[in-house]
């Protein structure tokens, strides 16, 4: 399985032209290769010839695979994994720490490749990165700071082999430096030039973290004890109030979110994993987050195995009986491993309890 996906992520990747498959078929060795998807979708087997896989998942390759040999075999036993992802070449130059060709996966995008050319430089004007395809004459401008600052994921665009993208740099000259300190990726000081705004500085500074309080967000002036508290939602929008012009000096403060810890779950849900803990996180909302339940998922013998200084306990919980109010919803722990075992239970309940599920966590009282 490739190296660069979780479990769970290789099981919702869709498979696309030129991704390599590893196809097993027990007992048949002609048939157990690796196969290339070509432009057209298709791979091709013996006996079976061309069939169309892209945008499969690697199980339902597996299951359409198996129908296509049941004309020849008896009961084949098949399995297909992604052994490799397809990759593009683009180039990138300008204000980045690296500029040159870098090779990154078929379908990333735009701040994937600015990252594997080392990142941006304090000095790049993000809003106005230049991205030409090939074969075109005229390129595309991309305000990317609209995406890492607000969060447009329209502006982090895809990318295809042999694009050329240019990250400028901001032309007028340095007024002087500010700080930017707290939960963002690359706290310290920099260079702003004149009419440079909050907005911007954050940006030079990487954008807040995943622990960032960006209802934390404060700025003070050089010389002042006092802070201005900035309303970041509206900085990021520049909103004039908001995203106030910067002075020499200057202090960007942004506080991080008290971290509760992790917890994992496993077993017949939809996004098995590792989460982090917000805040006070039932065993309920902890399946919702999850993706809710599976088919066969057995949700009257859902365990929880709870370590602490004096040892480990195991908590066993019926959330069916918590959905109906007879069991008590337990607090999920740091720490906690929660496992949902498979069942026997028919598909067309399970999706309704998968669905009570996601909608008990959305329309309850949350502290």
């Amino acid at each position: 399985m490739v190296g660069l996906l979780t479990s769970v992520q290789a099981a919702e990747y869709l498979i696309k032209a030129g991704d390599t498959l590893s196809i097993t078929v027990v007992d048949e060795a002609d048939l157990t290769r690796k196969v290339t998807v070509d432009s057209q979708g298709r791979i091709t087997l013996p006996l079976v010839k061309e069939v169309e896989v892209a945008g499969l998942t690697t199980a339902q390759a597996a299951e359409k695979l198996t129908t296509a040999l049941k004309q020849y075999i008896k009961n084949p036993q098949l399995t297909v994994e992604l052994a490799d992802i397809a990759k593009i070449r683009v180039s990138v130059s300008g204000e980045v720490k690296g500029a040159g060709v870098v090779t990154i996966l078929q379908g990333a995008r735009l701040i994937e490749a600015i990252t594997a050319a080392g990142g941006y430089n304090p000095n790049a004007d993000l809003s106005k990165v230049s991205i030409t395809h090939t074969g075109d004459s005229q390129a595309s401008i991309v305000d990317l700071s609209a995406f890492l600052l607000g969060g447009d994921v329209s502006a982090n665009v895809e990318l295809a082999d042999g694009d050329v993208i240019i990250v400028p740099s901001k032309a007028l000259p340095s007024i002087g430096k500010i700080s930017v300190l707290g939960a963002v990726s690359q706290p310290g000081v920099y260079e702003i030039n004149q009419g440079a705004t909050v907005r911007e500085a954050i940006m030079m500074a990487g954008g807040p973290t995943e622990l960032s309080d960006i209802d934390n967000c404060t700025l003070r002036h050089d010389g002042s004890s006092d802070s201005i508290i900035i309303d970041y939602a509206l900085a990021m929008q520049g909103d004039p109030q908001a995203n106030v012009v910067l002075k020499p000096g200057d202090i960007i403060y942004i506080g991080a979110r008290q971290q509760l810890g992790y917890y994992t779950i496993q077993g017949g849900v939809n996004a098995a994993g590792r989460y982090e803990l917000k805040g006070k996180t039932t065993i309920t909302e902890a399946i919702a987050i999850a993706g809710g339940v599976r088919d066969r998922a057995k949700l009257d013998d859902v365990r929880v195995l709870r370590t602490s200084g004096e040892g480990s306990q195991k908590i066993q919980v019926n959330v069916k009986n918590v959905m109906s109010g007879t069991a008590e919803n337990i607090y999920v722990e740091s720490g906690d491993s929660i496992y949902v075992p498979q069942g026997k239970d028919k598909a067309n309940i399970l999706q309704w309890a998968s669905i009570a599920i996601s909608l008990l966590w959305l329309l309850s009282d949350r502290d």
